[in-house]
């Protein structure tokens, strides 16, 4: 039907512009914010990854999806598309997706010649950073292409895996912010991939032909750390070079520069980084000239800032300013989906480096998906090309990962511990039966009914159980 509508455009020359299946995908693809289009009935007829991507869904599981459905299973909290049906004009207004991404949505009915709905184009204007740091188009032909085509290889150096709702909403704010000039800071613990995200948001943005320069700040002699980023002149210091030496910061005019392990920053050169930020300028060492730098900066730690800044140990107003926009990158023991997918990937490319078969099969994922993981993303890589290579040494095709001894815990032994589940065995079922109970409660949008009859109890004792339930948590705050 779309299609029957959209291929017989013509051109201003009068040239006929013929629309197939795939080149109208390609245009929704190449889209930024969310669009789609659905029928009189409320299905979803075509779509773009982004729309996917905010409702914490893929694209396959979206098209063929009733919105009325996706409503009521609370993947957003409102449906103009069918207000637009009935009405038969546009209706606009706020959406507010489970992933807690709000953005303008516009319905606008397409009506055939008996002003009959045929069609309703929805399309959606993400208010966080248009309004916060204003929209600058990215200037790029396919942009957004592979940060919602996932999983994708975003450099030679990684691979983005996006299963998780988690790691999805982190993907979505990474590709937001990244069509901004805004400063953004990185959290999370060792290894989740935060010099990967880096790369993304570099590789999204307008300065996406211009240079990405990585520095990490523990890794630079403390005596060194101002000449590498500010550059010094002829003569600055014994040692100096003859010519003098650009910093990092002019290495990086017009593009991005990294600023990783930021935390590792000695105090004294916090001040001369706010500097920086703040005025576009920099001054290298034994030098009087001021230099003009158009510098995107995306500083990353695994440290807690806000404790450094109590402590003394980190300025407040460098905090602030490298916090305009913080991202905080889930621990890969929080996003079990992304431990299977990229166990997957990473087997694909070292059997491919390696020239091995190697496998993974049930108990080794089992062993996986039991594992903590302490070093994230980059301990899942090196343990499993430490398989692939033992694969191949061993002539084991299904070789199980090593983890230095570590006694392994099932994955149900992992959530018990996650839930916080301790005590007697009373005491934990009553703890399970709450969780549940208000998991319910909320799958019914707080309808106490509804949510009786799903869990298979009469009204009154679900009511005696949310009461009691309120007056334990009043007893703990006292």
């Amino acid at each position: 039907m779309v299609l029957k509508m959209l291929s017989g455009l013509e051109a201003k020359d009068g040239s006929h512009i013929e629309l197939n299946k795939s080149s109208l995908r390609a245009v929704f693809e190449g889209l930024p914010d969310p669009i789609f289009i659905i029928d009189p009935s409320g299905t979803v007829l075509l779509s773009n990854s982004t729309t996917a991507l905010t409702l914490g869904m893929s694209l396959d599981q979206l098209i063929g999806a009733n919105v009325r459905d996706l409503v009521d299973k609370g993947f957003y909290n409102r449906s103009y598309a069918l207000e637009a049906v009935q009405k038969k004009t546009p209706v606009s207004g706020l959406v507010k997706t489970r992933l807690n991404l709000i953005f303008l949505s516009t319905s606008t009915p397409i009506l055939d010649e008996d002003n009959k709905v045929k069609l309703i184009l929805t399309t959606g204007k993400f208010l966080d950073l248009d309004d916060r740091f204003g929209k600058k188009p990215v200037d790029k032909g396919k942009v957004g292409q592979d940060v919602i085509s996932l999983p994708k290889a975003v450099d030679e150096s990684g691979t983005v895996i996006a299963e998780s709702r988690g790691m999805r909403q982190v993907l979505l704010k990474a590709y937001r912010v990244a069509q901004t000039d805004t400063t953004v800071l990185l959290t999370g613990e060792t290894g989740t991939g935060k010099e990967v995200l880096a790369r993304y948001i570099h590789r999204h943005s307008k300065r996406a032909c211009e240079a990405f320069v990585t520095v990490n700040c523990a890794a630079l002699p403390e005596h060194l750390v101002e000449s590498e980023l500010f550059g010094y002149e002829r003569g600055a210091f014994t040692g100096a070079r003859a010519e003098g030496k650009a910093g990092l910061f002019e290495s990086a005019d017009h593009g991005t520069l990294f600023l990783d392990e930021i935390g590792e920053l000695p105090l004294g050169l916090q001040g001369k980084l706010l500097r920086v930020l703040e005025t576009g300028e920099v001054r290298r060492v034994g030098g009087n000239r001021v230099r003009s730098v158009n510098v995107r900066v995306i500083a990353a730690t695994n440290r807690n800032l806000e404790d450094m800044v109590r402590r003394g140990e980190f300025r407040s107003d460098l905090y602030y300013r490298l916090s305009v926009f913080p991202i905080h990158i889930p621990p890969l023991r929080e996003r079990p989906e992304d431990i299977v997918a990229l166990s997957f990937s990473f087997l694909e490319e070292f059997n491919r480096r390696y020239g091995a078969s190697c496998e993974l099969d049930y108990q080794g994922l089992q062993a996986m998906l039991g594992h903590d993981w302490p070093g994230n993303v980059r301990e899942l890589r090196n343990v499993i090309e430490g398989m692939v290579i033992n694969s191949s040494i061993e002539g084991v095709s299904t070789p199980r990962p090593d983890f230095r001894g570590e006694q392994l815990s099932p994955p149900a032994y992992r959530l018990f511990r996650l839930l916080g589940l301790e005590g007697t065995l009373k005491e934990v079922l009553q703890k399970v039966e709450e969780q549940y109970i208000n998991y319910v409660l909320h799958e019914c949008g707080g309808r106490v009914g509804k949510a009786a009859e799903r869990l298979g109890i009469y009204r009154t004792v679900l009511y005696r159980k949310l009461k009691a339930y309120k007056e334990k948590e009043k007893q703990t705050q006292e």
